[in-house]
């Protein structure tokens, strides 16, 4: 079963929004781009794993690469600290994972 990428940003985006409240307006230009890379890395990785190319543990792999890569990238908002960079990606992850990880069948998120 395929991943509905624009769904999973959206519920990404709604996962972070929740999280850090009127600090969304401060990365919205930067969070909501990188979510949507997030998912469609989340899409690809799981058909990856599907057709075997990798295991889960590649797999796991991959997806935290990019969730590095998309706090890096948040991260580099001025005036925004470390910790709500690594909020904002951590509330994106746990409003995906319960999703994403029952669809695939081991905690890929």
């Amino acid at each position: 079963m395929n991943i509905d990428v624009s769904s999973l940003t959206n519920t990404m985006i709604h996962g972070v929004r929740h999280a850090i409240g009127e600090r969304w307006s401060t990365i919205r230009a930067v969070a909501e781009p990188e979510l949507r890379k997030l998912a469609q890395t989340i899409e690809d990785v799981r058909q990856l794993h599907a057709d075997g190319v990798i295991d889960a543990d590649r797999a796991f792999q991959f997806v935290e690469m990019q969730r590095n890569t998309a706090m890096s990238v948040v991260r580099t908002v001025e005036g925004l600290g470390v910790l709500i960079a690594h909020e904002a990606v951590d509330a994106a992850a746990h409003a995906a994972g319960t999703v994403v990880n029952r669809l695939v069948g081991f905690k890929l998120i």
